[in-house]
């Protein structure tokens, strides 16, 4: 769930970071406590990359829709985002090539399935 350190990036989390986070924890079937431990703790849970590309890429995807969740795209953010990326298994370069068009198509209102049938 370094999902939230990321939210915090730029020292603070807005309420669409926070909603896209709470959207996150659902679907992971979190309950409110353990989403309140994560939220207060995050240095206790590891980043656990994902194994299929598949997943990898959805990942991917959810790191740099919260970044832009706000409407900002904080530096701080940003290079969370791609030291993220490498430890999702992505080399710079893969970084580079689809960090672009993936904002592109979220910044035009795609939902992240439809994100990652293009870039996948």
């Amino acid at each position: 769930m370094n999902l939230v350190m990321l939210a915090r990036a730029d020292g603070n989390v807005s309420s669409e970071e926070n909603q896209l986070l709470k959207k996150i924890a659902t679907k992971l079937s979190l309950t409110d406590e353990q989403v309140a431990e994560i939220y207060n703790n995050p240095e206790n849970y590891p980043f656990i990359p994902p194994v299929t590309r598949e997943e990898r890429y959805e990942r991917f995807i959810q790191l740099i829709q919260l970044m832009g969740a706000d409407g900002k795209m904080d530096a701080n953010e940003a290079k969370l985002v791609r030291r993220l990326g490498v430890e999702l298994g992505f080399t710079p370069e893969r970084i580079d090539e689809k960090f672009p068009i993936i904002l592109e198509h979220l910044r035009k209102g795609m939902n992240r399935e439809e994100v990652l049938r293009i870039v996948i």
